[in-house]
C-alpha cells in the first residue's frame, strides 16, 4: 500500500535550493568523496535529536543541515497518482520480456518522470516471488523464479537510480497473498527464505548496494518482517544493502521495536503510532542504531545524487514520445502467444470481416488497482488500434460481456418476501454467523449499502436476505456481489456468487472488487432466493454489499457477430489489485461461457487474456489461439494490433506457470493458503513455481518460459565448461530461426544440481533473448556464476560438488540439448 509525500513538491523545491551551506561545504559542490565518507562527515555534525528527526521523516527540522526532504511516490509501472506520465506494463508483464536492456529502459524512464514531477525517492520495483495463482497482486511482482526477478529488478533499480532519485525495492520477504495481510505469520525454512524469497533482493543490491528496500507486512516465522532482527541481519550483513530499510505503510505494530530491529526510516510505521520527539534518543535503542540508521539514509541519498541535484519545479506533462513508444514495445515484448492452431495468427491480409468482443475499447483494464495503478491518460484501445490497422478489412465489435465489474442492482420490483410483498425479508444478528443472535427483522427494497442498514448493529454483524427473484428473462443471467465482508447468494438452493472481499474498491485505483456467478432462469418463474453476509472480514468499522445482475445476456449478440466474420477476437478481463485475492480459478461472470459460444461458430476464433496470471482455460482446445495480454499500460493497444497482424512478433515468454487447474501448484490446501488461525505454512519449501511441477510430477497447461513466435527456431548442441578461475559455467549454443519470417526467441538455460545438493529438479540458470532474420543464425554464449549455482545449506552458500547437468531449450519443459560439467 505504499504511499507519502513528506513535503510538498513546492516546499521541496524551495528548501533544496534555499539551502545554504553545508557545515562541510556547499550542499550542490561536486567532490570526489564517496557517498559514505559524506555521510560520516554529516552525521559527526550532527546531533541524536536530529539523526533522530531524520529516521523520523521530520525533513523541516532539517532543512538547515542542507538535507534534502524524501518526496516518495509508488513507481512500479509508471507514477501512481499522477497524470500526465507514461503507464508502462505492470511488472509480471515486464518480466515477461526476459529483456533485461528494455527493463532498465524502463527503470530510466520512470526514474527521468518521478524527477521530473518533483519526486526523489521512488516506490519499486516491485519483486515478490509468485507463489499461487490466488494473490491478487501478482502482477506487480515479476514472477516465481528468483534469478529472472532478480535480474530484472536490478535492471530497472539501476535505471532508475541513473536518474538521481531513490529506488526502494519491495517487499521483503516472503509476501505472497492478501488475505490476512497485515497479521498472516508466515512458517517458512532458512533455506527457502534464502533461496527463493531473498533471491531477487540478493541480486538487486549486489548491482545497487546503496539502494533502500521496503519491508513486508507479514509476520516471518511468529515476528513481524518490520520487527525482525534476523530479517534484517539478512538483508544488511548478508545481503550486502548499505543503503536504508523502510516499511510498508501500516506495517507491525511498534516502531521502536522495528527501530531497534534494524528499520532506518522508522517514522513511516503503523497508522495512530507515530514516533514522537525523544521516544528514539531516551535509551530505547542504542547509539550505535540510531547513528547506523541515520547513516545509512544519508548513504543512499549521497550515492543518488540527492544532494547534488536539487528537484525541478515539477511539470505538468512529464510522458515524452520516446516514453510513449517504449511503453509501447515494452507491450509487444510482453505479449505472449500461448496457443496457435493452424496458424490463426497473424491474421491474414485476405480475411473480409473481423469480430472483436468483449472488453477492448474503453472498458480495458491497462493496470490493476492499487499502488501500482497508473493513469494511462490519451492512450489508444485495442479496438480503435485494430480498427486503424484492419485496412479495408471491416471491423464490427459486440460487447459480448461486461468483463469483471459489478452490476445494476437488483430492483426491488423482481423481488418477493414470504408474504408477496415488493422487496426482501432481512434479518439481522449479532457475530460473523447469520443463524446466531438475532437482533431484528425487516424488509429492504435493494441490497445496496455502504454503511449499516440499520441503526445500532454491533461491531460485527451478519445478516440473512430471504424470499423469491421473478426474472423478467429467459436465459442465462449474470449476478454480482460487491461486498466489504463475506457474502454468498443461493438461488433454489444452488450457490451462484460466494467469497470474500476485505473492500469493495481498495482506495488506490480506479476498480471495484465484485464477485460473479450465473444462472440459467425463466421469465415469470419465481425462485427462491437467499443472500447472507458478514462484515467480519472487512477493514474495521466498515461494511458494505450490493447485489447486482444482468437479466439480458449479450453472449447472443456476440455469437451472432462472431458467426458472420471470418476471425473472431476475444477479450476478456479480471480484476486484480491490492488488498484482494483470487477466490476461483475461472474467469469471471460469464467470459467462458462467451468463448465457449464464440468458438462454437467461429473456427478462428482467438482470445485474448487480459488478467493477471494463470486462469482455467475450459475452451483450451476450442479456440485456434491465446494471448496474454496481462495489463499492458498505454501501449497495450497498439501492440496487440501489431501482435495480432503480424507486424511484430510476440516475444513475451511466461515468467510464471500456468497450471492446468486450481489443484495444480502450491498453496492447494487451507493450511498453505490462506492459512489456518493466522498462520500460512510453506511446506513446499524451495519447490516454488516450475520447481514444484517438476518434484511433484504435475503437467501444467503451460510450462514456465513458454511462449510461441510466428517463425520456428531449432537450438544446436550445447557447449558447457567450468572455469575454476572464474567461478563461472561458460556455455555456447547456436540459435537458427528455420522460419520464413523474422522473429524472437528466449534462449533458456536450466541446470541440475548433484545429488548431494538436495536440490528442485531443475532451476533456470541463464537466459538470452535474440531475434534473427529469417533463416539466420547466432551463436550465443553465456555465463553462470558459482553463486547461481549454490544452496543454503548448513547455515551458509555451498557450491555442492559433483555433476551438473546444463540443459538449454524454449522453456522449463521444452529442452532440447543438454551437457554435464563436473564441478570439485
Amino acid at each position: 500500500m505504499n504511499r507519502r509525500t513528506f513535503l510538498s513538491a513546492a516546499t521541496l523545491t524551495a528548501v533544496t535550493v534555499g539551502m545554504a551551506l553545508l557545515l562541510t561545504g556547499p550542499a550542490g559542490a561536486a567532490t570526489t568523496d564517496t557517498p559514505q565518507s559524506r555521510a560520516d562527515t554529516l552525521l559527526a555534525k550532527m546531533t541524536a535529536a536530529q539523526k533522530e528527526a531524520l529516521i523520523r521523516c521530520d525533513f523541516a527540522s532539517l532543512a538547515g543541515l542542507g538535507i534534502p526532504a524524501l518526496a516518495m511516490v509508488d513507481a512500479s509501472a509508471g507514477l501512481r497518482g499522477e497524470q500526465g506520465v507514461t503507464a508502462f506494463p505492470v511488472p509480471l508483464a515486464q518480466a515477461a520480456s526476459f529483456d533485461t536492456a528494455l527493463v532498465k529502459d524502463i527503470g530510466t524512464a520512470i526514474g527521468a518522470e518521478g524527477r521530473a514531477k518533483g519526486y526523489n525517492n521512488l516506490l519499486g520495483p516491485t519483486v515478490d516471488i509468485t507463489r499461487t495463482w490466488h494473490f491478487g497482486r501478482q502482477a506487480e511482482g515479476m514472477g516465481e523464479d528468483p534469478l529472472l526477478a532478480g535480474q530484472l529488478g536490478a535492471a530497472v533499480t539501476l535505471g532508475m537510480q541513473s536518474q538521481n532519485v531513490v529506488a526502494t525495492v519491495k517487499h521483503f520477504a516472503a509476501y505472497t497473498q492478501e488475505t490476512n495481510r497485515f497479521f498472516t505469520d508466515t512458517k517458512i525454512s532458512d533455506r527457502a527464505l534464502r533461496e527463493i524469497y531473498s533471491g531477487p533482493f540478493r541480486r538487486i543490491v549486489k548491482a545497487a548496494p546503496t539502494t533502500s528496500v521496503m519491508m513486508a507486512y507479514p509476520k516471518i516465522n511468529g515476528i513481524f518482517a518490520t520487527q525482525s532482527p534476523a530479517l534484517f541481519t539478512l538483508l544488511k550483513n548478508d545481503l550486502g544493502l548499505a543503503g536504508y530499510t523502510v516499511p510498508d505503510f501500516w506495517a507491525g505494530d511498534d516502531q521502536v521495536a522495528a527501530a531497534k530491529a534494524g528499520m532506518d526510516l522508522a517514522g513511516l510505521g503503523p497508522a495512530g503510532v507515530k514516533l514522537t520527539v525523544g521516544q528514539l534518543t531516551n535509551g530505547s535503542i542504542s547509539t550505535e542504531r540510531l547513528n547506523d540508521a541515520a547513516r545509512r539514509i544519508l548513504i543512499a541519498m549521497y550515492a543518488a545524487g540527492l544532494f547534488d541535484n536539487p528537484l525541478p519545479v515539477p511539470a505538468d506533462n512529464v510522458s515524452t514520445q520516446a516514453h510513449q513508444d517504449l511503453a509501447h514495445r515494452a507491450a509487444v515484448a510482453s505479449t505472449v502467444l500461448l496457443a496457435n492452431r493452424n496458424g490463426a495468427l497473424p491474421l491474414p491480409a485476405s480475411l473480409k470481416k473481423i469480430a472483436v468482443i468483449g472488453p477492448a475499447n474503453g472498458d480495458t483494464y491497462t493496470g490493476i488497482a492499487g499502488s501500482s495503478y497508473v493513469d494511462p491518460g490519451t492512450w489508444t484501445t485495442p479496438l480503435q488500434a485494430v480498427r486503424a490497422r484492419a485496412g479495408s478489412i471491416s471491423v464490427v465489435s459486440a460487447q459480448g460481456t461486461k468483463g469483471d465489474i459489478p452490476l445494476a442492482t437488483v430492483p426491488a420490483g423482481v423481488l418477493r418476501t414470504a408474504t408477496g410483498a415488493t422487496g426482501i425479508d432481512v434479518a439481522y444478528y449479532a457475530g460473523d454467523k447469520a443463524d446466531g443472535t438475532l437482533l431484528t427483522t425487516a424488509t429492504a427494497q435493494t441490497i445496496d449499502f455502504t454503511v449499516a442498514p440499520i441503526d445500532g448493529l454491533p461491531a460485527v454483524w451478519s445478516a440473512k436476505w430471504t424470499g423469491t427473484l421473478v426474472p423478467t428473462s429467459t436465459g442465462l443471467h449474470r449476478f454480482s456481489l460487491l461486498p466489504a465482508g463475506t457474502a454468498e447468494l443461493t438461488l433454489d438452493s444452488k450457490t451462484v456468487v460466494s467469497g470474500t472481499r476485505h473492500s469493495r474498491r481498495f482506495f488506490l485505483g480506479p476498480y471495484d472488487y465484485p464477485l460473479h456467478g450465473t444462472a440459467e432462469l425463466t421469465a415469470g418463474r419465481a425462485v427462491p432466493i437467499e443472500i447472507t453476509y458478514t462484515n467480519a472480514p472487512a477493514d474495521t468499522g466498515t461494511c458494505g454489499l450490493t447485489l447486482g445482475w444482468q437479466p439480458d445476456s449479450l453472449i447472443p449478440a456476440a455469437v451472432d457477430a462472431a458467426r458472420a466474420a471470418d476471425a473472431a477476437i476475444v477479450f476478456v478481463n479480471r480484476v486484480a489489485g491490492e488488498d484482494m485475492d483470487h477466490g476461483q480459478f475461472g474467469l469471471p461472470g460469464d467470459q467462458d461461457q462467451l468463448i465457449s459460444q464464440v468458438a462454437a461458430v467461429n473456427a478462428r476464433t482467438i482470445v485474448v487474456l487480459n488478467t493477471d496470471g494463470p486462469v482455467a482455460m475450459p475452451w483450451a482446445s476450442d479456440v485456434a489461439a491465446v494471448l496474454q495480454a496481462w495489463y499492458g499500460g498505454r501501449g497495450m493497444g497498439t501492440a496487440l494490433a501489431a501482435v495480432l497482424f503480424g507486424d511484430s512478433d510476440p516475444s513475451g515468454r511466461l515468467p510464471v506457470t500456468f497450471p492446468k487447474d486450481a489443484t495444480q501448484g502450491p498453496g492447494t490446501s487451507q493450511s498453505t493458503y490462506p492459512g489456518v488461525n493466522g498462520t500460512v505454512t510453506f511446506d513446499e519449501g524451495t519447490a516454488v513455481g516450475y520447481r514444484y511441477y517438476d518434484a511433484k510430477g504435475q503437467t501444467p497447461r503451460y510450462p514456465f518460459g513458454h511462449g510461441l513466435s510466428y517463425t520456428t527456431f531449432a537450438l544446436g548442441s550445447l557447449e558447457a565448461a567450468w572455469d575454476p578461475a572464474k567461478q563461472q559455467a561458460t556455455l555456447a549454443v547456436t540459435v537458427t530461426n528455420t522460419g520464413s519470417r523474422a522473429g524472437t526467441d528466449v534462449v533458456q538455460v536450466y541446470a541440475t544440481l548433484p545429488s548431494g545438493a538436495a536440490a528442485e529438479p531443475r532451476r533456470l540458470v541463464a537466459y538470452r533473448k535474440v531475434t534473427l532474420a529469417a533463416k539466420a543464425g547466432t551463436r550465443v554464449e553465456l555465463a553462470v556464476p558459482a553463486d547461481d549455482l549454490t544452496v543454503w545449506a548448513s547455515g551458509k552458500w555451498a557450491l555442492a560438488p559433483g555433476t551438473y547437468t546444463l540443459a538449454v531449450g524454449h522453456s522449463s519443459r521444452d529442452l532440447t540439448a543438454q551437457r554435464a560439467i563436473t564441478i570439485n
